[in-house]
C-alpha cells in the first residue's frame, strides 16, 4: 500500500510538471532551414514514370556509390544555397516546411516526404500530356548522415 501512495505521488508530481510546461509551437520554415544545414550523402535515388498511371520505368539505384564523392553528396548551406558536383543554386521553403523550390529553368519544386535524426526524402512530381496519353515523372532521393 506504501508503494501504491509513491507511484501515485510521483505520477501526479510528473503530470503536474507536464501540464506546467510552456508549450510553444516550432516554426516549420526556420526549422527545415536549419535542419538541413550541412553535408548530405545521396543513399537512393529513385526515377519513375508512369504512362495513363500505368508504371513504365522504374529506375532505383540503392545505394549510390561512386569514387568520387562530389556527385554523391549535396550541401545545403545557410544562405539558402544548394551545392552539388560543382553546382550551386538558390532554394526556398515554404512557410509550413513542406516542400522546397530551387531557382532552377524551369522552376523545380521538391515536396519533403519527412525528416528524421539522420535522414530526409523530397519527392519531384511532374506531369504532362502528349497526345491523349498522361505522362507522370517521379523522382525520390533520400539523403543520410
Amino acid at each position: 500500500m506504501r508503494k501504491l501512495k509513491f507511484v501515485l505521488l510521483g505520477l501526479a508530481t510528473i503530470g503536474i510538471i507536464g501540464y506546467a510546461c510552456k508549450k510553444e509551437p516550432v516554426d516549420s520554415k526556420i526549422f527545415v532551414e536549419r535542419y538541413l544545414t550541412g553535408q548530405w550523402p545521396i543513399k537512393t535515388y529513385v526515377s519513375l514514370e508512369y504512362k495513363n498511371d500505368v508504371l513504365i520505368k522504374n529506375d532505383t539505384i540503392l545505394p549510390i556509390t561512386s569514387t568520387d564523392t562530389s556527385k554523391v553528396r549535396v550541401k545545403y548551406t545557410a544562405d539558402l544555397q544548394f551545392i552539388k558536383a560543382g553546382d550551386t543554386v538558390k532554394f526556398a521553403i515554404d512557410s509550413a516546411g513542406k516542400t522546397i523550390k530551387f531557382a532552377t529553368t524551369p522552376d523545380s519544386t521538391w515536396t519533403i516526404a519527412y525528416l528524421r535524426t539522420n535522414y530526409f526524402k523530397i519527392i519531384h512530381t511532374r506531369q504532362q500530356n502528349i497526345g491523349a496519353d498522361v505522362h507522370k515523372y517521379v523522382i525520390e532521393q533520400e539523403f543520410s548522415k
